[in-house]
């Protein structure tokens, strides 16, 4: 065979192959890959983007001078605030144990944004003892947020190690314990009286300005109990100058700050102390304010920095929505006040 037929033959081979490669079915077409952004070929619904909210300002007024529990609470809540986009603005308004900072708050119109910051003591004990020029039905509640817890603690030297044989020594030795709390004729007074019963208990009481003399007192040995915050006991007990022999926390049992020292109610003693701490406007409101500012607050009191910030000062960080925070204190006005009114006529009488 000539050169010339053997490219010929070659030639026409080549032509042959191409033609069978481009057979095959006109319809079929390239399976489509999935598209890079949608997983397994599925399609990916984005998401709104989160509404941004508009920043408000409001006050939050402390019946209190600065510097203590109700103070920096109610600062620790405000800096938590500002990532809520609430800038609030705390504002100290000390006298008549918190009453005339309510009554400035209940007098606002109900869209000025001012809010009380105010426990059991300001809103139902004050104004159960006498025309304070509001009561809690002049406020709308806007979220409870903590509450700070009280001890009963003795001398260091006392020949009893908890309530139980606190009492039976009372009982034993008529006329020789002496309990000092903070004040006389108050709420303090009349919890104080609560956790022991002075118709079944022979002591004495003595009424001091505050924590810090019933501390003083108590660590010099001129008082063989005290009525006074955790917080303040806790470094004392640590350093054996007292021993704390029970909390009186209302909304939880065990405190954190010292989770070894029972509740006063592991005793049958019911003299649990209602101090939550929340926030309280003039009522009527915006209820679009209270949700606003509720829903923060909700929010705020599961933060760990928050919760340990709170511990910090001896604050039990909890939080109960509007309609529970105005149901605790309910139940308060409707069990403890008639006896706190009952209590004070005895007294003063």
């Amino acid at each position: 065979m000539t050169k010339k037929k053997v490219l010929l033959l070659m030639l026409a081979m080549v032509m042959v192959v191409s033609l069978l490669a481009g057979c095959g079915s006109p319809d079929a077409e390239p399976e489509e890959e999935p598209e890079p952004d949608t997983p397994n070929g599925e399609e990916v619904v984005e998401e709104p983007a989160a509404e941004e909210l508009e920043e408000i300002d409001i006050d939050i007024v402390v019946g209190f001078g600065a510097g203590g529990s109700n103070d920096l609470s109610a600062r620790y809540l405000a800096e938590a605030m500002h990532a809520h986009g609430i800038n609030a603005n705390v504002v100290n308004m000390p006298g008549g144990m918190g009453t005339e900072a309510a009554y400035h708050v209940s007098t606002q119109a109900p869209d000025s944004h001012m809010f009380m910051w105010a426990h059991p003591l300001i809103m139902s004990f004050e104004p159960a003892a006498g025309d304070r020029g509001y009561t809690i039905h002049d406020f709308d509640p806007a979220g409870l947020v903590a509450s700070p817890t009280f001890a009963l603690a003795s001398k260091a030297d006392a020949p009893w190690d908890d309530m139980d044989s606190l009492i039976e020594y009372i009982q034993e030795n008529p006329g020789e314990v002496v309990l000092g709390g903070q004040g006389e004729g108050n709420m303090m007074h009349f919890i104080a009286e609560l956790i022991l019963d002075p118709d079944e208990l022979d002591y004495s009481y003595v009424g001091f300005g505050g924590g810090a003399d019933v501390a003083l007192n108590l660590t010099g040995g001129h008082v063989d109990l005290g009525h006074l915050s955790l917080a303040a006991a806790r470094p004392l007990h640590e350093d054996g100058d007292l021993t704390v022999l029970v909390n009186t926390q209302i909304l939880i049992d065990r405190d954190p700050l010292m989770p070894d020292i029972p509740n006063i109610d592991e005793f049958g003693i019911d003299a649990r102390e209602p101090h939550p701490l929340g926030l309280w406007a003039p009522t009527g409101a915006p209820q679009e304010l209270i949700d606003r500012v509720s829903s923060a607050v909700e929010e705020i009191a599961q933060d760990e920095e928050f919760i340990q910030n709170y511990q910090d000062i001896g604050v039990v960080a909890h939080y109960l929505n509007p309609q529970e925070q105005w149901d605790f204190f309910m139940e308060v006005e409707d069990d403890m006040i008639p006896r706190f009114v009952e209590w004070l006529e005895a007294f003063d009488g």
